[in-house]
């Protein structure tokens, strides 16, 4: 089954609608409820009910998208969380707390388990379309801070660069360069872990997961 990576031109679209919406259309229909509900507070009778039913109407364009967007960022959430707590192993992957993000809102993990020497990448392409990468210490050539937004470059023709934006973003960029003068002793890759948990994974959560070559 051959999945695309990057987002088609329906998918650029829809996102740059969801963009709008959040610029200018959010605003706006905040503004026009919280007016209508103060002008019908001015007002009685058939115009108070007018005004009442129209910013009732407003509301649901702030009330829906909103709702849309948490119970999304909750499956989200929900399917990140199983795959993290199925891939984790002491000795595979690990990682303390303040070295993983869960980014509901964009469908991406990111976790960095210095003991072991391994990483974790997970990002929901689109719905039943999930991209699991685990990479061990031979498997990125370079590391980039631009900002809050760390970067990393991997040996993987599909996947050459990684990006993750976070607060903490200097600091995991100066872990990884500490990891990199340390010394892990694995008894299989961690790619090959990763891959051979693909086929429960994908049972267990209705998935099918991008394999990389």
């Amino acid at each position: 089954m051959t999945t695309q990576r990057l987002q088609t031109s329906p998918e650029a679209l829809l996102t740059l609608l969801r963009a709008l919406y959040v610029v200018f259309g959010l605003p706006c229909f905040i503004f026009l409820t919280v007016a209508s509900f103060l002008m019908a507070g001015g007002s009685s009778g058939q115009d108070r009910t007018e005004t009442l039913m129209f910013g009732a109407l407003m509301s649901l364009g702030v009330i829906i998208p909103v709702t849309i967007f948490i119970l999304k960022a909750l499956g989200n959430r929900r399917l990140l969380k199983n795959i993290v707590q199925e891939l984790s192993d002491s000795d595979k992957f690990s990682p303390d707390a303040s070295f993983e993000v869960y980014k509901e809102g964009e469908g991406k993990y990111f976790g960095i388990d210095s003991n072991n020497g391994t990483i974790l990448y997970i990002r929901l392409i689109r719905k039943g379309q999930v991209e699991v990468v685990g990479l061990a210490m031979g498997d990125w050539t370079s590391r980039e801070l631009e900002g809050k937004k760390l970067r990393l470059y991997t040996k993987f023709p599909e996947l050459p660069c990684i990006e993750i934006a976070v607060p903490w973003a200097q600091r995991w960029y100066d872990s990884l360069g500490a990891m990199e003068y340390k010394r892990y002793a694995m008894t299989k890759p961690f790619g090959q872990y990763v891959s051979e948990h693909v086929e429960a994974l994908e049972r267990q959560n209705n998935i099918h997961i991008l394999k990389l070559a």
